[in-house]
């Protein structure tokens, strides 16, 4: 079942009105609720692609929103047009181009037709299992499975469109199919989603069987437990509760001791998905082709990676007006770095998670896009062809979701611990002990890591506070993993540059269905652009 379904019944009402005859024809090309899910075998048989979808409608194409994020974010630099990587990312920010024809049009529409129809897919799936008369073959435990399974992929589906766009539609289970449902603010789609994690764990907890492989983890992946599942579950509430923010005062009204609640009962582990591009599991952008495909497409500005420098050369990088800036060499404690004095000794000695590049793949020219430094801690999995195990939910996010929430009630120590798990694992110096309070610099002296731009100029950093060793760790762990990580977060952070678009109109295509004109969002001091940055980016010359 799919958002096109919906929109194709709202466009024959509005022809049905001028014609008193109405020719009634049954599709079988289209079928209907009822028909798609008549035997309790295609019920389940549905449900259990849906989050093969969500991924699909996440990663699995270049052709998504996420391109447009990651630039925006500075998880990624480049100035090419393709899939908005550039024009995403520009200084000054400009809006997102919602007009009939934009550049666009596919990304900005295909996330929310996708994440839109596992939505509608969920909630046809959960009124056909609580009905009377519906029953699995293979027992009852494997009916609370389907209920706890398909209220997650619906929480899911939502939650995704909740960060993403300004507004959805939610379709409930006992709605009329044929009905469209009414846009909802991306924050009733957000307490929506909620509720449908809730529900989950409450059949999970109601004694379903495991989750066959292929259901979560991707084909070959591994079965997954009642209680494993809950601790997912619990997870992606977290990510959801916290993401949703568009700014800092939305992040900080966020309900913390909840995202604690479920962040410290949630995953164990990286929650790993077995991709297989050939069954439709990809994570499309880390393929050789495109991120590593040379500096054009991928490489990593210096706005975010060069808070590790310790020798003062980003503050020198950020004295510099925008469009004169040069390629610096980082020198930093942080292992995740490459090591060496030289650019030679760097290429020779790649750090975990970053390489400097050899010279001969720099891109030509000068400006803040350009650096020495590519992302490079998945290029193993990308020369598989993107097949095996790769981290979509990692242990770190989970734990730095706790961090934060402890920040920010004021439980310093248990922030601290959980940020040392990967601080200390990466050579710096741990926070336990050294940091005492919110404002305490983190400890390292001349050293520290993070350095972060300080006002009033922005043209010279300082060490961090705690918030800012969680922020350097959750970026550091998450980059590259998931789906909108570094953009949610610095939306609700304040990081991005003034007049990022924070979030997404709801896509022309489906306005134009629903005779509503197209808006644009974003832009400096315009509807749905950021406010000033926390570090000063994109104002003046910075």
């Amino acid at each position: 079942m799919h958002l096109m379904r919906t929109l194709a019944a709202a466009a024959l009402l509005v022809s049905a009105a001028g014609c008193s005859d109405v020719l009634e024809v049954t599709n079988p090309n289209d079928p209907d609720r009822e028909r798609i899910l008549a035997r309790p075998s295609d019920v389940e048989g549905l449900a259990s692609s849906q989050f093969q979808q969500i991924i699909s409608a996440t990663l699995g194409s270049i052709a998504r929103v996420q391109t447009g994020m990651m630039t925006a974010s500075f998880e990624n630099a480049s100035g090419l047009a393709n899939n908005g990587l550039g024009p995403r990312s520009g200084i000054p920010r400009q809006p997102i181009d919602n007009n009939r024809g934009n550049a666009y049009q596919a990304e900005n529409f295909n996330d929310f037709r996708l994440l839109s129809s596992v939505a509608r897919n969920s909630a046809d799936i959960l009124a056909r299992a609580k009905a009377d008369d519906f029953a699995l073959p293979t027992g009852n435990a494997d009916l609370v499975r389907l209920k706890a399974w398909t209220h997650f992929t619906y929480g899911v589906a939502l939650g995704y469109l909740s960060l993403v766009y300004d507004s959805a539609g939610v379709p409930r289970p006992d709605d009329d199919p044929s009905a469209v449902p009414p846009l909802e603010s991306y924050s009733a789609v957000n307490q929506w989603a909620l509720m449908q994690f809730d529900s989950a764990i409450a059949y999970a907890n109601a004694g379903m069987s495991s989750l066959p492989s292929g259901w979560l983890t991707g084909p070959g992946g591994a079965s997954v437990s009642a209680a494993d599942f809950v601790r997912v579950v619990r997870s992606f509430k977290a990510r959801m509760r916290a993401g949703v923010a568009r700014d800092p005062a939305e992040r900080a009204a966020v309900d913390w001791n909840a995202v604690i609640d479920d962040a410290t009962n949630g995953i164990q582990a990286d929650f790993n998905i077995t991709y297989d591009p050939s069954n439709g599991w990809d994570h499309a952008w880390m393929a050789t082709t495109l991120h590593f495909r040379d500096a054009n497409w991928h490489q990593m500005t210096y706005y975010i990676i060069g808070m590790a420098d310790t020798t003062g050369a980003f503050d020198a990088w950020l004295a510099t007006p925008r469009s004169a800036r040069v390629p610096f060499l980082i020198r930093t404690p942080d292992e995740r770095f490459p090591s060496g004095n030289t650019r030679a000794d760097q290429n020779a000695n790649m750090g975990k998670y970053f390489r400097n590049r050899d010279p001969g793949g720099d891109q030509a020219g000068t400006g803040w896009q350009n650096s020495q430094y590519d992302h490079y801690r998945f290029r193993a999995w990308a020369d598989a062809a993107r097949n095996g195990e790769k981290p979509f939910f990692t242990k770190a996010e989970n734990d730095m979701l706790a961090a934060e929430g402890y920040i920010r009630t004021g439980n310093i120590p248990a922030a601290a611990a959980l940020i040392d798990n990967t601080r200390t694992a990466n050579g710096l110096p741990a926070l336990s002990g050294a940091v005492a309070n919110a404002t305490d610099p983190v400890p390292g002296g001349n050293a520290c890591v993070p350095r972060v731009p300080v006002g009033p100029n922005f043209t010279t950093t300082a060490c961090g506070n705690i918030m800012e060793a969680m922020k350097w760790e959750k970026r550091m762990e998450t980059a590259y993993t998931t789906y909108g990580g570094w953009f949610f977060d610095g939306r609700g952070w304040g990081d991005l540059p003034i007049g990022t678009p924070v979030q997404w109109p709801v896509p022309v295509d489906e306005l134009d269905a629903r005779i509503i004109p197209p808006y644009n969002m974003g832009g400096v001091g315009l509807p749905g652009g950021a406010g000033s940055s926390t570090y000063g980016y994109g104002e003046g010359d910075r």
